[in-house]
């Protein structure tokens, strides 16, 4: 059997879609967690995972509630770029799934928890169940309940320092 990773983009892409046209997980030659992990390490993101997963931690630790904006992580990386409403949370998306990808490759808590918007500074409901859905299709234990998964998540992110995460070769 051949690597994932020597697949071309569009064949990742076919094999998704089959899948999910199939309604299935696994049965291919690579199961959909897999392909969904490799399609995301894939995607160009303006932020390195690992480093905006360092930024996340040492943002949340200097913060009196454990969180950081969307705002403050892009004034972080982007200093001089000012925030450019839809344009600039699409690509604040992606670069956080890209940091759920990184966290799940090395079973890290979904760091991508501490990451809130600046009012309230809270996860939204939908935040919350797209956190969840994200992590339960790349193969995450998530439970039965979104919320309560988030909490756990939350707790465990807290308690990482950045010096914990791996760089992506390891």
């Amino acid at each position: 059997m051949g690597r994932i990773t020597d697949l071309k983009d569009h064949e990742v892409q076919n094999m998704i879609d089959r899948y999910r046209g199939a309604g299935l997980v696994e049965g291919g030659k690579y199961p959909l967690r897999d392909l969904l992990l490799e399609q995301l390490r894939r995607k160009p993101a303006l932020f390195p995972p690992r480093e905006l997963a360092r930024k996340i931690i040492s943002s949340s630790r200097q913060s009196k509630d454990g969180l950081v904006t969307y705002g403050e992580l892009w004034k972080a990386f982007l200093p001089h770029r000012p925030w450019e409403a839809n344009n600039s949370r699409r690509i604040m998306a992606n670069a956080l799934s890209r940091v759920i990808a990184y966290c799940v490759d090395h079973r890290l808590p979904i760091i991508t928890v501490l990451v809130v918007r600046q009012s309230p500074r809270l996860l939204s409901g939908d935040a919350i169940q797209n956190i969840y859905d994200e992590s339960r299709q790349l193969g995450v234990d998530v439970g039965h309940d979104s919320a309560a998964f988030v909490e756990g998540q939350r707790i465990k992110a807290l308690a990482l320092s950045d010096a914990e995460l791996p760089s992506d070769g390891e």
